[in-house]
C-alpha cells in the first residue's frame, strides 16, 4: 500500500481501464517519435507551435513536409509527454523537411504589363528610374500611397516635388487696396501685363500618365525579376502593333514612310500585301508596329524661346472636288516671335503648348489648299463567286494578244451586278463582246460588262451600285460562261484591279 501511494504521486497514472476506448495517444512526425499525449488536439497544436518557432525568425512564407501521424492507444498506467518536450521534439525535425519559402515581395502593374520585385525600395527604384530620365535636376521624387479607390490594400504612385514651393500670399485688404484696384488683379490682365523676366522658367510638375499598381504577395525567389532588367524595360519604348486606316492618296512607300518602318517589314507583317506593288484602298486596315513606352511619364515646364512658327494651314473647300483632290493656293513661310510657354511633354516628346505670352517679330505667312469635298466612288466585284482566270494586259493563249479587262469563269444566269452608281450608256449587242452593258461613272470613269446571256437595264437609265444589271453567258467571242469586265478612264482601258476592293 506504501509503495502503490507512493506511485500514484511520483510515477505513471493509473488511467481508467475500459480496454475499447483509447486513453493515451502516441505522435509521430514524419514516422519520428515526438511523444505521448492524452487528447488528439494536442498533437496538433504541439505541431502547430513547433511550426511557427520554426519559422518565426522570417517575414517569408515556408512549406514544410510534416506528417503527423496519432496512433491511439489504451494502458492501465501511463503518463502523457509535457507540451513543452513534444514542440521542442517536432522543432528539431522540421528543419530538415523545409520543402520551399516564399517570400514577400511585391507586383508592380502597369496597363498589362505586370512584374514582381523582390522588395518596396526596388519597386520605389524602378519608378524612380523612369522619373529620372527627365528630372535632369533630381528636383521631383516618387512616394508610394494606398489607393483610395481600392477596396483592398493596393498602392498607387505619385510624384511630389522634393521640397514644397512656398508661396507667399498677399493680403490686399491689408495692403490697402480698394475693390477698383482689385479689378487690376483680373489673372487675365496680370498675365498680360507679366514682361518675359516675370515668368518663373523651370519643371513644374510630373506625373505617370498610366494606372501604377503595387501589390503585396508571396512568391519563389526564382519568380522575382531583376531590378536592372526591370528599369531597362521601363525607360525604353517597347514596339506595340497597332492598326494603320489607309487613307486617300496613301501609298505603300508613303506608309513606310510615315510610320517610319522598312517597307519589306510592312509587307511581311500584313498577310494581305504580297509585294511593294500590291493594291490598297481607302480605310483598308493594315498592322503596323509603334515603339511606345510601357510608362508613360508626363511632365509640365514654362519655357522662354525665341523661335520660328508656323501658321495653321487654311482650306478652302471646293464642292466639285473628289476629297482626293487638293491644290496648293498660297506657299506658307514661317514666321519668328519670342514667347514664354508651358508646355507638356510625353516620356520627352511634346503633347500639349500653351503661350503664356508671345512677341511676334515677324508674322508667319499660312498655307492656303483648296481641297474636294465629294467622296469619290468606290468600285466592287461585278459578281459574287467566279473563278478568276484572266488578268489585264498581254496575255499568250487563246491566240495571244491584248487583254484590256479581267475575267472570272462563272455558270451562265449568275447576277452581274455594276461594280458602282452611274448611267447605262449601252445596253445590247456588241459584236465579239456578245450582250453587253456599259455604265458612265463620275469623273470620265466606264465600266463594261460583257458576254452576258441577259440584260436587266437599258440606255439611259440610272443604276446604283450592288444593282443587278444582267445575266452572264457565253455570248460573243466566248470560249466560255464567264464575265469580261472593264474600267476606261476618258475612254482608255486601264487595270480592274487598281480600282477594285477586291477581286
Amino acid at each position: 500500500m506504501i509503495v502503490f501511494s507512493i506511485s500514484m504521486f511520483y510515477g505513471p497514472w493509473l488511467l481508467e481501464d475500459d480496454e475499447t476506448v483509447p486513453n493515451l495517444y502516441k505522435v509521430y512526425v514524419n514516422d519520428t517519435y515526438v511523444g505521448t499525449v492524452k487528447e488528439e488536439q494536442t498533437a496538433h497544436d504541439c505541431l502547430q507551435e513547433a511550426k511557427e518557432a520554426v519559422s518565426m525568425y522570417t517575414d517569408e512564407i515556408t512549406f514544410m513536409d510534416a506528417d503527423l501521424h496519432i496512433e491511439g492507444v489504451h494502458v492501465i498506467v501511463g503518463e502523457p509527454d509535457s507540451k513543452s518536450e513534444i514542440i521542442e521534439k517536432i522543432t528539431g525535425i522540421l528543419p530538415g523537411t523545409v520543402q520551399q519559402t516564399l517570400q514577400r515581395s511585391y507586383m508592380l502593374k502597369i496597363n498589362n504589363y505586370i512584374v514582381a520585385l523582390q522588395d518596396i525600395d526596388e519597386v520605389r527604384q524602378v519608378l524612380q528610374a523612369a522619373v529620372d530620365l527627365y528630372d535632369l535636376e533630381c528636383e521631383f521624387e516618387v512616394n508610394l500611397k494606398r489607393d483610395m479607390q481600392r477596396a483592398f490594400n493596393v498602392l498607387t504612385a505619385e510624384v511630389d516635388p522634393v521640397q514644397a514651393m512656398e508661396e507667399s500670399v498677399i493680403d490686399r485688404n491689408a495692403a490697402g487696396f480698394t475693390s477698383v484696384e482689385e479689378s487690376l488683379f483680373d489673372e487675365e490682365y496680370y498675365k498680360e501685363e507679366l514682361d518675359f523676366d516675370d515668368f518663373d522658367l523651370g519643371m513644374k510638375s510630373m506625373q505617370f500618365v498610366d494606372k501604377v499598381e503595387i501589390t503585396e504577395c508571396y512568391l519563389k525567389p526564382e519568380e522575382l525579376t531583376p531590378v536592372e532588367e526591370v528599369i531597362q524595360y521601363l525607360t525604353e519604348d517597347q514596339n506595340v502593333q497597332e492598326i494603320y486606316k489607309v487613307q486617300s492618296g496613301d501609298t505603300l512607300g508613303g506608309i513606310s514612310y510615315k510610320t517610319g518602318i522598312p517597307l519589306e517589314q510592312l509587307i511581311a507583317m500584313n498577310d494581305a500585301l504580297e509585294n511593294e506593288r500590291s493594291i490598297i484602298h481607302i480605310d483598308q486596315e493594315l498592322i503596323i508596329s509603334v515603339p511606345k513606352p510601357t510608362l508613360t511619364v508626363s511632365y509640365t515646364t514654362t519655357e522662354y524661346r525665341e523661335e520660328e512658327y508656323t501658321a495653321e494651314i487654311q482650306y478652302v473647300d471646293n464642292d466639285n472636288w473628289y476629297t482626293t483632290k487638293q491644290v496648293t493656293l498660297q506657299e506658307p513661310s514661317n514666321g519668328f516671335r519670342k514667347a514664354v510657354s508651358e508646355i507638356t511633354y510625353h516620356n520627352g516628346k511634346v503633347y500639349e503648348t500653351e503661350i503664356l505670352k508671345q512677341e511676334v517679330l515677324m508674322e508667319a505667312v499660312p498655307k492656303i489648299v483648296e481641297r474636294g469635298t465629294q467622296i469619290p466612288p468606290t468600285y466592287i466585284k461585278p459578281l459574287y463567286g467566279g473563278t478568276y482566270t484572266s488578268g489585264y494586259g498581254w496575255r499568250s493563249f487563246r491566240g495571244g494578244g491584248y487583254h484590256y479587262g479581267i475575267d472570272w469563269a462563272t455558270p451562265t444566269g449568275t447576277t452581274i451586278y455594276a461594280s458602282s452608281g452611274g448611267t447605262v450608256t449601252r445596253a445590247g449587242w456588241s459584236s465579239s463582246y456578245g450582250y453587253c452593258v456599259y455604265i458612265q461613272h463620275p469623273g470620265g470613269i466606264e465600266t463594261r460588262y460583257a458576254h452576258n446571256s441577259k440584260l436587266l437595264v437599258s440606255v439611259g437609265q440610272t443604276v446604283k451600285q450592288g444593282q443587278s444589271i444582267a445575266l452572264s453567258g457565253n455570248t460573243g467571242d466566248s470560249s466560255g460562261p464567264h464575265l469580261h469586265f472593264e474600267i476606261r478612264v476618258n475612254g482608255k482601258a486601264v487595270n480592274p484591279k487598281n480600282y477594285l476592293e477586291s477581286y
